[in-house]
């Protein structure tokens, strides 16, 4: 399983150049992070069994685990849009935009 195609898109108001990075590195560390393998912390990441689901079943609820997530581990922002797309091989891309919280 990779999560590292996940691109983050972020527009983020007051606020210094620290804290939006700390932002994006939280928020990058929750959505590739599958859920469980966090020690002392199982609930934490996404749940990645959502992409054994067809593909747009999958990215329905792939949208759904990376909102929940982010707003229950990184309260600074909120996820205003996440666009999912499938290439030829099936492999989705996920776009996440956030904005301040």
């Amino acid at each position: 399983m990779d999560l590292s195609n996940i691109q983050i898109s972020f527009a983020y108001g007051e606020g210094d150049e620290a804290e939006r990075r700390e932002v994006l590195r939280n928020v990058q560390t929750i959505l590739t992070t599958p859920l469980g393998t966090c020690p002392l912390y199982r609930d934490f990441g996404i749940d990645t069994s959502v992409l054994d689901a067809p593909i747009d079943v999958a990215q329905n609820l792939l949208a759904v685990e990376i909102m929940d997530a982010v707003e229950r581990w990184e309260p600074r922002v909120r996820v205003t849009d996440v666009t999912c797309t499938a290439d030829e091989n099936g492999k989705l891309r996920t776009k996440v935009v956030l904005s301040d919280g």
